[in-house]
């Protein structure tokens, strides 16, 4: 028998555990949250804490990385008050504040734009490396167990891609050249339907430890006269949450938003990976909000309303080599067709290196390996490949491991790749399990999605 109280305190202590344990386990913890198809609602919505509640520094520490930054007089043009954070995860701090346009003796009237502040946790690059040496052993230890489940993840492949991966995650120079890459892979979106976008980094004003990028607003309210026809007041209501804030509202109205979210997010997704081959790695739902805007006028009092995602922190973003984009969308092409044994003999051709031709039966065994994998997944077909039908995230892992043992080299982004779809397709099936994956999936692999274009013709 455990009382809530004894319950409250074990998971307190264990979030606490994690925290201390480094940013690395933070990470995982991420992971997990956003697999509602595997774990209980009450684990994922309490590691779901872990996305906005991590350790706070000190502004001392903050005040010295803007003066290593921006130099002793960053105060004249950034105005920030050590009390206004608006979140800390397990890299870095993030501040709202105020950038001016032009130095304050020429603005007497203060104009400047709404910014936000990222500044590193003190100690990160250190703390990152003693977690990598952890956790690979960890993975090791793991990955020698008698299991088929946990081999076929991987761990130590995924791990030493992690590795690179995690280490640009703590040089924000990085992040900000990301930021301005999706937005122009993203270009200028259009009214009518949901949008995707990404914080703009100012020019001028990032360093390795901080980093100053556009607002996120939480909440803001704007009242205008509209003199068009006749005179009306049209009042703009503008609202922030992390996408986890709508996973727990089964009313109708939730469902059908939960609908209308998760195919842009999903078809986003695609995008990066088989249109754009520059992927956002850290989706997890901490760093995935919604953006909705409501317009309300006076004169009909019709509630008009434009939802936005907009994905934060890109500091982990992957790209796959041609070979390995060509695979990937054979892949899921044989997943279509049918086809297995034909997309492996292409893996083997295409690999810089592989074992399977110095071993009698070798190519054989791999085409028959990945055409069993496939066929079980084509097999689905009769019930739909909706999100909570199949698991597109452990046929690329099934894929990896059958990689492994045959000793078929392939593109080493592919690891982190898998780990994002992964954890973005748990998030797409807690918004809506019943979303069809070819429907979205064909156009994308088929190379016949244009995504600008498309927009513009809405």
């Amino acid at each position: 028998f455990v009382t809530s109280s004894m319950e409250q305190f074990t998971w307190s202590y264990l979030l606490h555990a994690i925290q201390w344990l480094g940013p690395a386990f933070v990470k995982l913890a991420q992971w997990v949250a956003t697999r509602r198809d595997l774990f209980s609602p009450q684990v994922c919505e309490k590691l779901g804490t872990l996305q906005n509640s991590s350790i706070v520094h000190s502004w001392a520490h903050t005040d010295q990385m803007l003066v290593d930054a921006f130099g002793k007089t960053y105060a004249e043009r950034l105005k920030i008050h050590p009390e206004d954070i608006v979140g800390s995860g397990c890299v870095a701090q993030v501040y709202k504040g105020e950038l001016l346009l032009i130095l304050p003796n020429e603005n007497p009237n203060g104009a400047g734009i709404p910014v936000a502040i990222k500044v590193l946790h003190p100690r990160i690059s250190q703390m990152i490396e003693q977690d990598l040496i952890f956790i690979k052993r960890i993975a090791c230890l793991l990955d020698a167990l008698p299991s088929g489940t946990i081999r076929a993840m991987s761990l130590p492949r995924v791990v030493e891609n992690f590795e690179d991966i995690i280490r640009r995650q703590v040089d924000l120079r990085i992040e900000a050249d990301n930021l301005r890459k999706f937005h122009a892979n993203f270009g200028t979106n259009n009214g009518g339907r949901t949008e995707i976008t990404f914080p703009m980094p100012i020019a001028g004003w990032e360093s390795k430890n901080v980093l100053v990028e556009d607002l996120i607003a939480g909440e803001t309210t704007t009242f205008n006269n509209d003199t068009v026809g006749k005179s009306s007041v049209v009042t703009t209501t503008t609202t922030v949450l992390p996408i986890s804030a709508f996973l727990s509202d089964s009313s109708q109205k939730g469902l059908d938003l939960r609908r209308k979210l998760a195919r842009p997010l999903l078809e986003s997704f695609l995008k990066m990976l088989f249109g754009d081959n520059f992927i956002h790695c850290d989706l997890h739902p901490g760093n995935v909000y919604v953006k909705t805007t409501t317009i309300v006028s006076s004169s009909d009092q019709k509630e008009r309303m434009h939802h936005t995602i907009v994905f934060l922190d890109a500091g982990i973003a992957a790209s796959l080599s041609p070979q390995g984009q060509q695979n990937l969308r054979d892949l899921f092409k044989a997943v279509v067709l049918n086809d297995g044994e034909k997309a492996g003999r292409l893996m083997v051709e295409r690999a810089r290196y592989e074992r399977c031709s110095q071993v009698d039966g070798g190519i054989e065994a791999f085409s028959k390996g990945i055409s069993n994998i496939v066929a079980e997944f084509h097999d689905n077909r009769k019930n739909g490949l909706t999100l909570g039908a199949v698991r597109i995230g452990v046929l690329l892992g099934e894929v990896l491991d059958l990689c492994r043992v045959h000793g078929v080299e392939i593109d080493p982004s592919m690891a982190t790749i898998v780990l994002s779809t992964v954890i973005l397709e748990g998030l797409g099936r807690s918004l809506e399990p019943d979303l069809n994956l070819i429907e979205f999936a064909i156009p994308f692999i088929m190379g016949k999605y244009a995504y600008k274009s498309k927009k513009s013709q809405e």
